[in-house]
């Protein structure tokens, strides 16, 4: 009797709570108390609520792990059951989203790569059903399943294990869904199937569709149960009308016994013309596999779909009656079409192919049919369809139209060829394109106001016009280049694709649109300088379905097309904002404090963000997988994000104000967005041991620190209260934590202990590290001593002369903080 080991220990839902009144819908109670039973028997199912050992493994022969949550699978674990499966047993592992961020420690993707395959979080919209099922013993009498949420299942290059049974994919997308793969080992290969929805077979789903005969398939195939296994049909996906194509199929004996007197009956719905329909397999030895090949003739144009039901006869053997007979329909599916080659062109008025044009100018789209091997032409009924509200179409003929572009950009001209559902694609490029946009802007908004901003800026302080901060780069940027700068490895990848899905999704999706927001934002790097992504196309795309976020994907992506609202004043004023923000603030923290500059380093060398851990190598790789100092590198750069973010605030605002004409007025809004929209930092304190320890005054990252600086200002006075936030800016951030660069690479003269101590230390404001920590304490110091020091900077003259050693705010900080 085969024995199922159901884990509870990882965060499953329990399948042993039979309470009806308690039991979620999301628990699989239904298909262990019903389905398993029914299969196996009363007695066949445990549940367990331990570590999974191989010591425990042994007496099973079936493991579940239905989307596994917390605590994670131990490495050992993980080996136990790799293990499990190469002895010859079976494994069914499922997940879900909410599995897949929960694991974002990968424990379950460890099992999975033993096997060369991932779950992977889908950021297109999920879909509810599915359709393209592949012919296996899994998908027998399965022709539709009800999903939710899924997740999907990813063939890592290089697999140990190539040959993976791909069996159920996801529309739209056609993303791997279902999957099995047998492992070879000395007695009987273990079997695996991979699950991109464990809810599919919850109590809420598993009655919908064919979710419980699924369920039964996969029980039945992973204990062994099933006479016939059969794969790897195959017809071209278009045949020719009125010609033949071969459909084959592969049918394999899984069994030492062997088989005898196999039926397979081949049928279409359309009228196909299928020569010697029936076949029959007098037998098939133990282990044996055949191929079967039947030729059809489509005798329609447009879809046609194939059935196949394999049959064994009756027999004694009451396993041989229960479960002998396979049904697939479809098996196969295909095309019909003419024999001729459909294109789409557009034509100039000189008759000469474009596929660039400028607004306003008509051109001329024909759809040509060319018919080969003298098949005679019929009439083929055609519709072109394109964006009308960007495009002005006028029909001519059945075959040719006027097209007149409206707005610049790439707009999709599509021809539907009706009769055999077949659809041509061509992209028209109207000029201005975003990258001619983008050189526009550079040149008519960006050098001017970075010459205005500049020469205000310098009158601060001299660092201000220094070779170093003139040659930071600020550059307007697809979203697509900014994230091929920025990003690397698997974030890259999965971010060009969140782009990809964002152009093409047409319903509403928040987690695509937050994912774009977190990651495609204008961003300082100590490596490539201001990147400031632009693409008002994009935002108006994404505004339709999700109004929520207009204000963040304005300031994100610089505008909204076709809004009124966010035309030339306000990308102009958000221009000068993000310049002051972005490479004078940020850059110059970078570049003139201590502290900035030992982050540098840490940024250039990928050890600071997580996004960038991917690509560690040694050394580094086995530094940053010490907790220790991972956390310290993490805490030092949680306590900077205050005093950094709120000087550069403090810049984009002061300046703004000084600005000509009506840029000036952006400091209002800027304002409001900046403290309003930003609530980074309620949910950083969640898991950031600093803002626990010195919990954050507002949600915003930039507000309090801001406040800080505008205070000082005040306090010191119009004439020298700029220059003296720049100095109290530099004193907080003036710490040595003893990070920095010796022949290319990274040294730690402190250990994280050490970095970690100074600066969580609340107590002691003369020996406090942390760099917000070291700005209260200035702030506090100058509110108190304000009319000394005051007088002291009239005595000095300050206001005509920034005296760095002997300013009255570093000697006051020093004789008062001993700093």
């Amino acid at each position: 009797m085969i024995k199922v080991l159901f884990d509870e220990f990882h965060g499953e839902l329990s399948c042993s709570q039979l309470h009806e009144d308690n039991t979620p819908k999301e628990a699989w109670t239904i298909l262990c108390s019903q389905v398993v039973k029914e299969l196996f028997g009363d007695d066949a199912i445990s549940f367990k609520k331990e570590l999974l050992t191989r010591q425990v493994l042994n007496e099973y022969q079936l493991l579940i792990l239905a989307a596994p949550k917390s605590p994670r699978l131990s490495p050992e674990e993980v080996k136990a059951i790799v293990s499990f499966v190469k002895q010859g047993k079976s494994l069914l592992i499922a997940s879900d989203q909410e599995s897949l961020v929960i694991n974002e420690g990968d424990s379950i993707n460890a099992v999975l790569e033993s096997f060369g395959l991932r779950f992977e979080e889908l950021l297109n919209y999920p879909p509810e059903q599915v359709f393209n099922l592949l012919p296996h013993y899994l998908s027998s009498e399965v022709s539709q399943l009800k999903i939710k949420e899924p997740v999907y299942i990813k063939t890592l290059p290089n697999s140990p294990y190539p040959n993976v049974d791909i069996i159920a994919t996801l529309p739209d997308t056609g993303k791997t869904l279902l999957a099995a793969i047998e492992i070879p080992s000395e007695n009987q290969s273990g079997r695996v199937v991979f699950l991109g929805n464990y809810l599919i077979f919850s109590n809420k789903y598993i009655d919908a569709t064919n979710n419980r005969k699924l369920a039964s398939n996969i029980l039945n195939w992973l204990a062994y149960k099933n006479l016939l296994d059969c794969c790897d049909a195959r017809i071209l996906p278009t045949v020719v009308y009125r010609q033949s194509a071969e459909f084959s199929i592969a049918i394999a004996n899984p069994k030492s016994q062997r088989l005898e007197n196999i039926t397979c009956t081949l049928e279409s719905d359309t009228n196909v013309l299928i020569q010697e329909p029936i076949k029959k397999i007098r037998f098939l030895p133990g282990k044996g596999k055949t191929q079967l090949r039947w030729t059809v003739i489509p005798q329609q144009l447009g879809q046609q779909t194939l059935r196949l039901t394999i049959d064994i006869p009756e027999s004694d053997n009451s396993e041989i009656n229960k479960t002998s007979s396979l049904f697939f329909a479809p098996v196969a599916q295909f095309q019909c079409v003419p024999d001729a080659e459909f294109d789409l062109v557009f034509l100039n008025f000189q008759g000469n192919a474009q596929e660039i044009v400028e607004t306003g100018v008509t051109f001329e789209v024909q759809a040509i049919a060319r018919w080969k091997n003298h098949a005679k032409a019929v009439p083929i009924k055609m519709q072109l369809e394109c964006p009308l509200t960007h495009i002005k179409v006028e029909q001519i003929s059945p075959e040719r139209w006027y097209l007149t572009v409206l707005d610049p950009g790439d707009w999709l001209i599509t021809l539907y060829i009706n009769d055999i559902n077949q659809k041509i694609t061509r992209m028209v490029h109207a000029y201005p394109s975003a990258k001619k946009q983008i050189e526009k802007i550079q040149r008519d908004v960006v050098t001017p106001l970075a010459a205005e901003i500049h020469y205000q800026v310098s009158q601060i302080r001299q660092e201000f016009d220094s070779e170093e901060i003139r040659q930071i780069p600020f550059e307007l940027l697809t979203p697509e280049e900014q994230v091929n700068r920025l990003y690397n490895y698997t974030t890259k990848e999965q971010l060009l694709e969140a782009l990809q899905a964002a152009r093409s999704e047409n319903k509403r999706f928040s987690p695509l649109v937050e994912k774009l927001l977190q990651f495609i934002a204008p961003t300082y790097s100590p490596i490539h300088g201001c990147c400031i992504p632009y693409d008002p196309k994009l935002a108006a795309h994404l505004l339709k379905e999700h109004p929520f976020f207009e204000q963040q994907l304005a300031y994100n992506f610089q505008s909204i097309e076709g809004d009124e609202r966010y035309g030339q004043t306000w990308l102009e004023g958000n221009i000068a904002a993000l310049l002051l923000h972005e490479k004078y603030g940020h850059g110059f923290f970078y570049k003139y404090t201590k502290v900035g500059q030992q982050l540098a380093i840490l940024y250039r060398h990928r050890l600071l963000r997580k996004v960038d851990r991917e690509g560690l190598k040694s050394p580094y790789l086995q530094l940053f997988l010490e907790d220790e100092y991972r956390s310290a590198i993490e805490t030092l750069h949680h306590s900077s994000i205050i005093l950094n973010e709120g000087f550069a605030t403090w810049m984009e605002l002061t300046i703004l104000r000084r600005l000509k004409g009506s840029v000036s007025q952006t400091v209002y809004r800027r304002k409001d967005f900046l403290f309003s929209y930003d609530e980074s930092l309620t949910f950083l304190q969640k898991s950031s041991e600093y803002f626990q320890r010195f919990e954050p005054f507002y949600a915003s990252k930039y507000q309090e620190g801001y406040e800080y600086l505008e205070e000082i200002q005040s306090i010191l006075g119009t004439e020298c209260g700029s220059k003296c936030v720049v100095q109290a800016v530099i004193k907080a951030a003036d710490v040595d934590f003893g990070i920095i660069e010796n022949s290319g690479r990274v040294e730690f003269l402190l250990s994280p202990g050490k970095i970690k101590e100074g600066l969580l230390n609340e107590d002691d404001d003369n020996n406090v590290t942390s760099p917000t920590e070291r700005l209260k304490s200035i702030w506090k110091l100058l509110r108190k001593h304000a009319d000394e020091i005051r007088a002291e900077q009239q005595r000095l003259q300050c206001h005509r002369h920034c005296l760095h050693p002997d300013c009255p705010v570093n000697l006051g900080i020093k004789r008062y903080l001993e700093w």
